[in-house]
């Protein structure tokens, strides 16, 4: 038993060196003005760490548990702004030129989160609310990754080694956290085996970011910021316009 608490206690706080490190490594190789959302993540993540890390030594339970999903909150959020940057800024960078997307997947984001957080108001639970907050950001993020590397496939867009690593862990850890969440929700908030698998795959974020970053990308350059090809462009308006007409037949025939 004492052999595996000391495990788990590596696992949960294994990530902190090594998100000082992949931050040094980002500064060493100035990435961190390539990827700067990506690298205010990084820094979030470090100082959340060094919270808990108080807050479980020499807080109290209840102490714990705000700083926890405050934390988590902020950790959310931050997420978002570097799953942006990387598609927005840096692989779809006229990916707000073309309306059909944007619309669409801004309204489904917007139903997601208002539905499940009014259902977590409804709870008198703290804890419920907590997790059901968490678990519709996790939700509208995977949804967010799942859709841009939809988009990659179908326009053919290649990945380099930073960008694929950056959105593969995002998934990765969010991923891990629906599933959890999920599984709670059923079993009622009860102790699971899974509880410890955000844990896990946190950690396999980190060392995945560490590696993709660990050495150069020569693949990787300040190129990708230009402009998406017109041909894409193109060919994405054509689909809104296809889209439109189906959805609006009345239109064309009048």
């Amino acid at each position: 038993m004492a052999s595996d608490s000391w495990l788990w206690e590596i696992l949960s706080w294994i990530s902190l060196p090594v998100i000082a490190l992949l931050a040094g490594i980002l500064v060493w190789r100035r990435l961190h003005r390539v990827f700067p959302l990506f690298f205010l993540f990084l820094l979030a993540s470090e100082l959340v760490g060094i919270l808990r890390f108080v807050a479980s030594r020499y807080g109290k339970p209840l102490t714990y548990f705000y700083v926890y999903w405050i934390s988590d909150l902020v950790l959310m959020i931050c997420s978002f702004l570097a799953v942006y940057e990387l598609f927005l800024l840096r692989l779809f960078p006229k990916f707000y030129k073309v309306g059909l997307y944007r619309r669409i997947f801004a309204l489904a984001a917007a139903i997601i989160m208002a539905a499940a957080w009014s259902a977590a108001f409804l709870s008198s639970n703290r804890g419920a609310w907590f997790a059901a907050e968490s678990r519709v950001l996790s939700l509208v993020l995977v949804a967010t990754l799942a859709f841009f590397a939809s988009l990659m496939m179908i326009m053919g867009r290649a990945w380099t080694k930073y960008d694929f690593g950056v959105g593969f862990g995002f998934a990765i850890n969010n991923a891990a956290i629906l599933t959890t969440s999920a599984v709670w929700v059923r079993v009622h908030f009860q102790s699971t085996n899974l509880q410890q698998l955000p844990l896990i795959a946190f950690d396999l974020s980190c060392l995945l970011w560490l590696y993709c970053f660990w050495s150069e990308d020569k693949s990787s350059g300040r190129d990708l910021a230009v402009p998406v090809d017109t041909g894409v462009l193109h060919q994405a308006r054509t689909w809104e316009t296809m889209l439109k007409t189906w959805l609006s037949p009345g239109k064309g025939k009048r």
